[in-house]
């Protein structure tokens, strides 16, 4: 075995016993920050405009929805028009 397998092998090894723990760390990292997140997200808009805020961002969210679905108007044809 060579001096480049042998450390490609314990470098490999290694890779194996690191990843698993840092994935799942890193996942309750992002975890905690999309908490956190939220959290600062409810306390920057005031009690009174949440459910202003929240209605909005619904009928926002079915315009662009409803965008793409708009009712094919008739044109109107020389033949028509007489």
């Amino acid at each position: 075995m060579s001096f480049k397998d042998s450390l490609k092998g314990r470098f490999d090894k290694l890779t194996e016993d690191i990843m698993p723990p840092l994935v799942s760390s890193w996942k309750e990292v992002q975890r905690r920050l999309d908490e956190l997140n939220c959290s600062l997200a409810n306390r920057s808009v005031p009690e009174g405009r949440r459910a202003k805020v929240s209605e909005l961002s619904l009928q926002e969210k079915a315009q662009q929805a409803g965008q793409g679905r708009a009712p094919a108007r008739k044109r109107r044809t020389k033949a028509s028009k007489a």
